[in-house]
């Protein structure tokens, strides 16, 4: 058995993450995100401001964990200087490495003198260019996701400094997310490039396949539409002793766009199997309890990506686009006032119904995010243990305790069961 266990690495997603910080901080072992710069390879994230830097870095070194700067687009020369006072900035607040593929990038980590993480955009697919990487004074290296686990044990045993492979989330059906079809579609305005960070998704869509040649009895063709690039999400939960076994030494879950239940859940799930495996409670059971879970966040259904074979037919979701978690989360209210000295919050409820036991989120625009458990509800002053079913046109007003002061300006959600019907967008 491995002595040391990987790091868990997971995404952050502005500061909405981390208002519930206990969870998330103490589940993983560092966190990677992007700025409010033109260098993030999720340009539509809630990334943070320049200013927030600092008291980001302090918040998680505080907690003795670690955090990486994403600066991995491709770089365009108008931008080396702004490139370079980002990286200079990051070196200076204390972030512990930046992750980049263009050149550009990694000789100005170089020069500044920030460790770089070589991402997974460079496509390292062999051991030659690993070495070349290495050589060049990378601190880790991001392999392709189109390494099988051979191939990723064959690179680890062979390099002197760690790789780093995603284990959780959303994958792209290009080679390695460097793709051209979203730029492609829209005339290659780089407000649309995957490789900006801007991809606008069109593999997630509906095509239709149709034969434009001649009538040819020897071809047997039926037209047919659907989602042929839709690929599933990776789920490795089922694999983490044959991943550390590997000599990964990093597990990354993908998911800088996703919501804090996601993020939290993700989190939670892949700790706890990994601190299972060294403690000899890892098995089928506990794998099966963290799918379930995990099933309950955002996912677009679940394969294992290249580790075991090339993907097939089976690992695209043809008929299913977008989430399907099997927990639906609804605007049910807004908060209309807050009360410092009892501790509660007032609410228009419009949708839905409460219950005492029922998990709420209150968050903003503002990148608040807070979640707990109603524990009182009180209409009029007296006390309640549920609410009737509301509308819209009868909301009704509420008097629930909170845990945290609860900005004026927060709305309420709650996770209600997603049908089969609700989850199903059958094509026709």
């Amino acid at each position: 058995m491995p002595s040391k266990k990987p790091e868990l690495l997971v995404p952050l997603n502005g500061w909405k993450t981390l208002h519930n910080s206990s969870t998330v901080l103490d589940s993983a072992d560092a966190f990677y995100f992007g700025l409010q710069t033109n260098f993030s390879m999720r340009a539509r994230a809630d990334n943070f401001p320049i200013k927030d830097l600092l008291k980001l870095i302090e918040m998680v070194h505080d907690r003795g964990k670690k955090c990486y700067l994403t600066t991995n687009i491709l770089i365009y020369n108008t931008e080396m200087v702004e490139l370079y006072q980002t990286i200079q900035l990051a070196h200076e607040s204390g972030v512990d490495a930046i992750i980049c593929h263009d050149l550009a990038a990694i000789l100005i980590a170089k020069e500044v003198g920030i460790p770089f993480h070589v991402s997974t955009q460079a496509n390292i697919s062999n051991l030659l260019s690993a070495k070349f990487y290495q050589e060049l004074g990378a601190d880790r290296l991001i392999l392709a996701r189109e390494l099988d686990l051979n191939d990723i044990k064959e690179i680890a045993s062979k390099l002197d400094i760690p790789i780093e492979t995603f284990v959780h989330g959303a994958m792209c059906t290009a080679v390695s997310g460097r793709c051209y079809l979203s730029a492609e579609l829209m005339d290659f305005n780089p407000d649309f490039s995957a490789n900006r960070g801007k991809c606008v998704q069109p593999c997630r869509r509906n095509y239709t396949l149709e034969f434009t040649g001649e009538e040819n009895e020897k071809i047997d063709f039926e037209p047919y539409s659907g989602m042929f690039f839709n690929a599933k999400d990776l789920c490795m939960i089922g694999h983490i002793s044959e991943l550390i076994e590997a000599g990964i030494s990093s597990f990354k879950v993908e998911g800088r766009m996703r919501d804090p239940e996601y993020i939290e859940t993700t989190a939670k799930c892949y700790r706890e199997a990994i601190d299972s495996y060294f403690n000899g409670t890892y098995s089928q059971k506990r794998v099966d309890e963290w799918l379930s879970r995990l099933s309950k966040v955002f996912n677009r259904g679940f394969h294992l990506g290249f580790y075991f074979s090339k993907p097939g037919s089976d690992d695209i979701e043809r008929t299913i686009r977008g989430n399907q978690a099997k927990l639906r989360k609804i605007q049910i209210g807004k908060v209309t006032n807050y009360y410092p000295a009892a501790s509660a919050v007032e609410v228009q409820l419009f949708q839905n119904h409460l219950e005492i036991g029922d998990t709420i989120i209150f968050e903003n625009k503002n990148g608040f995010y807070h979640k707990q458990q109603v524990k009182s509800l009180q209409i009029e002053g007296e006390s309640i243990t549920n609410t009737k079913k509301m509308s819209t046109t009868q909301p009704i007003i509420v008097g629930i305790k909170v845990s945290k002061k609860i900005p004026n300006t927060a709305v309420i959600y709650k996770f209600i069961k997603k049908t089969t019907s609700k989850m199903k967008k059958k094509i026709d």
